[in-house]
């Protein structure tokens, strides 16, 4: 299970409303995200990457932003209009398909 499944599941089942939990699990994991992306760059800046890699990496970082926004707004739209049961199931059925993968030799 996923940092944000979990956290969204415990806090649905602490009463929140699902927009409620969503937005908990999203800031919840904003620390993470913010210290992961400083370690990395961290270690590019010891790599001594040139200026063309930063700006690079600059645009990738400003669309991968604008993608996520997208993507997160996306999600609390449909949390506050729709039940969460499709990503239970979906959950469910992914789980499923692993752990069978995994018990014929598909996935090793």
């Amino acid at each position: 299970m996923s940092r944000s499944g979990s956290t969204l599941t415990a806090a649905l089942g602490l009463g929140f409303k699902r927009a409620e939990a969503a937005r908990l699990s999203f800031l919840i994991g904003l620390p993470a995200i913010a210290l992961a992306g400083l370690k990395e760059a961290a270690e590019l800046a010891r790599a001594g990457i040139d200026a063309h890699a930063v700006s690079l990496l600059a645009v990738g970082l400003f669309a991968g932003s604008l993608a996520s926004f997208a993507a997160i707004w996306g999600l609390m739209r449909f949390l506050e209009r729709m039940s969460s049961w499709p990503f239970v199931v979906y959950r469910a059925c992914m789980g499923i398909l692993l752990l069978a993968g995994v018990a014929t030799g598909w996935l090793h």
